[in-house]
């Protein structure tokens, strides 16, 4: 594992690094090599260096990605948290020789233990999310999201759908979104550019920092307008004239001009005032931000931030996962990728009529027919608990549940 050390010059090191392993002469079977370079701009150098085996990811563009697709979805870093980090569920390959045959949609009740997610075909095509009447074939594995590798149970019987609990109610329409963005850094052209993508046309995206964004940030966009306000993060009095009530979600940015460390404390500052800024208001919009060290996380979770991204977190997590299974490589390339089937929590009512009673293998069965694969839920009421932050993936299918209007269901989905 090769990791970018702290430096302006910290890419030149890992592809210095990566050339030297990749013109060793290894003795017995050469390692898996996996490295994280921080400048997307270094990446095609990076993989040149590390050869066709190694595995490079981009820790800016992932990063940039992650806060893009959490601003509109609370909860979603607590899945990639859980996903990652080797505590409670993660992604696994399983080959079932008795599912040969079987459409993906019928493997979705196949398990009682595991929720399926895709399928790696036998000459390494990896499917998220495929359609549901792709049929799997003989040396085909599914990915499964599980505890364990040794937790994966098939069922004896199908488990009971509560019919009268799926919604006939037609789901609920996209709605034009306002975002603040909170300071600016060097990834801000590529946030706002993926922000853009996310959003329906007609958005209102605001930039709030001591000075006005380039003019470059906002060529090609066509879903969202960009204005500016000017802002001193840390000053009460600044952030109060920004008229905050009127967005529904607020992004705060790390300020990568200073040291990580001082960073974090300015955005500890700033969370801080918005925090109590809502509670005045009466809880109107969702708060995002950056972290840049995992300890900090923890001591801003008093300002109970709907999500905190701790990108140097993410990606060492990211490369331990993959130095434990490279063939993990491209689901998490699928997932980070709009072109893809990536992670949503939707709302619970698009799935069950909120307070039906119903179980999980009811939600699977909802998610399926609107061509989605459903992993878990995220429960409003328990949304400030550490350390799931409400969210419960791969859940027992034949416990009761019941869902509210608050509470939402987490998806593999292409929209």
């Amino acid at each position: 594992m090769v990791l970018p050390p702290v430096g302006d010059d910290s890419d030149i090191d890992v592809i210095k690094a990566l050339l030297l392993l990749n013109s060793r002469v290894w003795r017995g079977t050469r390692p898996t090599v996996v490295a994280a370079v921080q400048d997307s701009e270094n990446v095609a150098a990076a993989r040149l260096a590390a050869g066709d085996t190694a595995l490079v990811i981009d820790a800016d563009d992932i990063a940039v990605r992650l806060v893009a697709q959490s601003h509109r979805q609370t909860g979603l870093s607590s899945v990639f948290n859980e996903l990652l980090s080797f505590v409670g569920n993660e992604f696994y390959l399983r080959e079932e020789p008795a599912l040969v045959g079987s459409t993906y949609g019928e493997a979705l009740h196949a398990y009682e233990l595991g929720v399926p997610v895709g399928l790696r075909r036998s000459a390494g095509e990896v499917l998220v999310n495929p359609a549901m009447d792709t049929v799997i074939g003989a040396g085909d594995q599914m990915i499964l999201v599980a505890e364990d590798d040794l937790l994966i149970r098939p069922a004896e019987t199908a488990p009971a759908i509560i019919e009268s609990a799926i919604t006939s109610a037609p789901s609920q329409p996209p709605t034009l979104d306002r975002t603040l963005l909170i300071g600016t850094t060097s990834r801000a052209t590529k946030l706002v550019g993926l922000l853009d993508s996310f959003v329906e046309q007609g958005s209102v995206l605001d930039i709030a920092s001591p000075q006005p964004p380039r003019e470059e940030l906002r060529e090609g966009l066509e879903n969202v307008t960009v204005g500016y306000k000017h802002c001193e993060p840390t000053r009460r009095s600044s952030l109060e004239a920004l008229d905050l009530g009127s967005y529904q979600h607020i992004v705060v940015l790390s300020d990568d001009t200073i040291a990580p460390g001082p960073a974090d404390d300015r955005t500890l500052v700033t969370l801080l005032h918005l925090r109590d800024i809502e509670d005045r208001l009466g809880d109107p919009y969702s708060i995002v931000t950056e972290m840049n060290d995992d300890s900090n996380r923890e001591v801003a979770q008093v300002t109970k931030a709907d999500d905190f991204i701790v990108s140097t977190k993410v990606i060492t997590l990211l490369l331990t996962q993959l130095t434990e299974n490279q063939n993990l490589y491209a689901v998490f390339t699928d997932l980070f990728d709009p072109e893809g089937s990536e992670i949503y929590l939707k709302p619970g009512s698009n799935y069950l009529v909120p307070g039906a009673k119903a179980n999980f293998a009811t939600v699977i069965e909802a998610a399926r027919r609107r061509g989605e694969s459903a992993i878990g839920y995220r429960l409003a009421a328990h949304g400030d608990e550490p350390p799931t932050y409400g969210i419960f993936l791969n859940p027992s299918r034949t416990a009761p549940l019941v869902l509210s209007e608050a509470d939402a269901v987490v998806v593999l989905a292409e929209r």
